[in-house]
């Protein structure tokens, strides 16, 4: 799948807020302001630059990767 995945562990705020560690911030040029579309599957949820989507196949394609990652990893859906 190309590049190697960076694991980080974060956690979600009382306001439901949560912080995209630095080096995955760094990685994909996220600065304040920057717009993410947010597509939840029933394992996972993404987190996608919006300028970068173009129509739903590239979505599809997203959510095939996440769950190609969670299978490497070992993870299960709920």
């Amino acid at each position: 799948m190309g590049d190697e995945p960076i694991i980080e562990v974060t956690r979600v705020s009382d306001k439901g807020q949560v912080v995209i560690p630095k080096e995955i911030r760094d990685k994909f040029h996220f600065t304040e302001g920057s717009k993410l579309i947010v597509v939840a599957t029933g394992d996972a949820v993404i987190l996608q630059r919006i300028e970068t989507v173009v129509g739903s196949e590239r979505t599809r394609e997203l959510i095939e990767r996440v769950r190609w990652l969670g299978e490497r990893l070992g993870l299960r859906p709920s």
